[in-house]
């Protein structure tokens, strides 16, 4: 199939989408002077009903309200991102004459604020309509996102949403949908359970090393940068959080992660396990995301002689100078005495000793019945076309379809 989209031409012509960062604990009231430039009056909060009575996020709500804002609430009443709340929210959002939206939440929550703000400024009746990549023409209203995990999408240019109509999960692609505010407030974000912190990590470690794997990153070493600081933060610091999960400082550092894996991805795109992970959402529920990196290193380990060079070079980047828990490298070498081979395997390993030590006992990926593979493999085939993937290898993708 034609690809529509070719991410080595767009990655040429790529113009960096900035954000406004706010990282510090208790920084997340500061928002109210760039909100006041950009406009804002009338603001729609979007949460689930136990953050918003949480001490920490009713300071943050009345800080709005004292600098003069209208502040209304939308209750999320699904668990994940979904039609449903993007249409409701959105009918409250125009019905109340707002112009900005400020969510709390993790990357099910950003998602539908995302949607529900292209919605509302788009005027489209059904979300399912910006399925795809740049179907949505104009610019999303501001869009604040407080950040409760570590998931990519406080900063990239993707939104996800099960449509409740066909039960399918959609994804939209726009550059438009980068949200103008990124808030990571650890004040209000240690609510977030360990677990919930933990497996939205793994998400965007498996961002990182995707967008690692791309070809498109050649075309900007920013973005690159942005991957390798991603899959190092996470992998320096996972064990750690585990550890210690009332530390704010380790806390912060993992979600930061987060931003830098979606800053990375607006370049270079899904990938072929993202793909795999969203049709398993759309099969066993959203809970299955949290596989993705599970997914990831069984594409890595099937594909390794194709894969191996860029799993070197991530390798070598992160034991460059030191010795990081978990590496066998010779300690005090200034540069990893491994071969090609042997540092893309260490990768893989290290890979496996960090979920395993980080996720104990976690439920076995979920077994695709037989009948099924065939028809997801000609799904993720025709996304692969749809997102300008340049390599399609079906019977790889089979192989591992019949193996979960």
């Amino acid at each position: 199939m034609e690809s529509k989209i070719n991410y080595i031409t767009y990655a040429q012509g790529l113009t960096y989408e900035p954000q406004s960062l706010y990282l510090e604990p208790g920084q997340a009231g500061r928002i109210s002077v760039e909100l006041k430039a950009l406009g804002t009056k009338r603001i729609l909060v979007m949460a689930k009903a136990t953050y918003l009575t949480n001490r920490n996020v009713m300071d943050f709500t009345g800080k709005l309200e004292e600098e003069g804002f209208r502040v209304f609430t939308y209750n999320f009443k699904m668990n994940y991102s979904s039609s449903r709340d993007i249409k409701d929210a959105a009918a409250e959002y125009r019905s109340l004459n707002c112009d900005t939206i400020v969510v709390l939440g993790g990357g099910e929550e950003i998602f539908c604020a995302k949607m529900v703000s292209a919605v509302a400024i788009n005027n489209m009746k059904d979300p399912a309509e910006a399925e795809g990549y740049g179907k949505i023409k104009k610019d999303i209203s501001v869009l604040c996102c407080v950040g409760m995990d570590n998931s990519a999408a406080i900063s990239s240019n993707i939104a996800e949403f099960r449509d409740e109509n066909t039960g399918r999960w959609v994804t939209v692609i726009s550059d438009y949908l980068v949200p103008q505010i990124a808030v990571i407030d650890t004040n209000i974000a240690m609510r977030t359970v360990t677990q919930v912190s933990l497996s939205s990590a793994f998400d965007s470690l498996a961002m990182g090393f995707e967008c690692c794997l791309s070809p498109a990153v050649n075309y900007n070493p920013a973005y690159k940068a942005c991957a390798l600081n991603a899959i190092s933060l996470v992998t320096d610091n996972l064990l750690a959080v585990k550890a210690n999960p009332d530390d704010g400082f380790l806390r912060k550092k993992i979600a930061v992660a987060g931003i830098y894996a979606g800053m990375a991805v607006r370049m270079t795109g899904l990938g072929y396990s993202h793909l795999t992970t969203h049709q398993l959402k759309t099969m066993f529920g959203p809970e299955h995301g949290k596989y993705y990196c599970r997914i990831l290193q069984r594409f890595l380990r099937e594909s390794f002689d194709y894969a191996k060079p860029r799993l070197a070079m991530i390798y070598d980047s992160l034991v460059k100078n030191e010795v990081r828990p978990g590496h066998a490298v010779m300690k005090d070498s200034p540069e990893p005495l491994y071969s090609v081979d042997e540092s893309a395997a260490a990768l893989l390993d290290m890979m496996d000793r960090l979920y395993e030590a980080a996720v104990p006992g976690d439920a076995p990926l979920p077994k695709i019945p037989a009948k099924e593979v065939r028809s997801l493999c000609d799904t993720i085939k025709s996304q692969a076309a749809e997102y300008g993937l340049l390599r399609f290898d079906e019977s790889l993708i089979t192989r591992i379809l019949e193996s979960l």
